[in-house]
């Protein structure tokens, strides 16, 4: 008996039933890669504490200073050229009163040069002393407010029970700063003022300041150690006498007269 052969066709609008398929597992995104010519942002980074500028009192009290150094440090360069020189005319076998004129006069342009750079630091000290004192008379204007300001909270915090704690805190933790502040200004002033006091006086110190005086008095004491042998107690007002003298007549100080007369006794 022949088979049967079963056609199956398909309905137009009829779906056809798919195997159901499991979803793949989630996959982790991947960072696009850059493109080139694409600007890309860099991450955001924690930026760098903002340092203050100096204060314009710091500034200007630091050029002053280093402008008075400065001047102290060419007053101590010729007082060691001074040493110097006496140590080389005692070495010296023949000394010559023209020859340590002619030296102590180059000494002498030194000193002028010196002086004449005076005028422009006192200028720089006194600017920043107007400088501190301005800031001096600031901190002292804010301190007597916030003084005045804690001692009227406190009267009201009395009568009527007013309190607002953080200004009082904020009042009483102020007014100690504004106290050490003040003290650090005042200090600062009267060192400029000393300073000043100390060039205006170097016109007429100027010599004293930058002679080496040690080498001098050496030969002092041993002049008179010498002139006692002779003189007795009347050594040391023979060798004043004596030094003087030639100090008038060869033009020179007293301190290389006394090297000259020191020579005089060694022959």
């Amino acid at each position: 008996m022949p088979k049967k052969i079963v056609l199956k066709i398909k309905q137009p609008g009829q779906q056809q039933e798919r195997p159901e398929v499991e979803a793949p597992p989630p996959q982790k995104e991947e960072q696009a890669e850059p493109v080139v010519g694409e600007v890309v942002e860099p991450p955001p980074t924690e930026k760098p504490a903002v340092q203050q500028p100096p204060e314009p009192v710091d500034d200007a009290l630091s050029e002053a200073m280093l402008r008075y150094e400065e001047l102290m440090n060419e007053v101590e360069h010729i007082k060691q050229l001074d040493r110097n020189f006496m140590l080389y005319c005692i070495k010296m076998e023949e000394l010559r009163p023209q020859l340590i004129r002619s030296i102590l006069s180059r000494l002498a342009e030194k000193r002028n040069a010196l002086l004449s750079k005076v005028d422009a630091v006192m200028e720089k000290i006194r600017e920043a002393r107007d400088t501190l004192g301005s800031e001096f008379a600031e901190t002292e204007e804010e301190l007597i407010w916030a003084s005045i300001e804690l001692n009227t909270m406190q009267l009201e915090q009395a009568k009527k029970g007013v309190k607002d704690v953080g200004l009082k805190e904020e009042l009483e933790a102020r007014i100690p700063e504004l106290r050490k502040k003040l003290t650090t200004l005042r200090n600062r002033l009267k060192s400029l003022e000393e300073i000043l006091r100390r060039l205006s006086e170097l016109p007429k110190n100027v010599v004293e300041l930058t002679s080496s005086r040690e080498e001098a008095e050496k030969l002092f004491e041993d002049a008179k150690k010498r002139l006692m042998l002779t003189h007795g107690a009347r050594a040391e007002a023979v060798l004043r006498a004596e030094i003087e003298r030639i100090a008038q007549q060869e033009s020179i100080p007293r301190d290389y007269a006394v090297l000259l007369f020191w020579k005089s006794l060694a022959r």
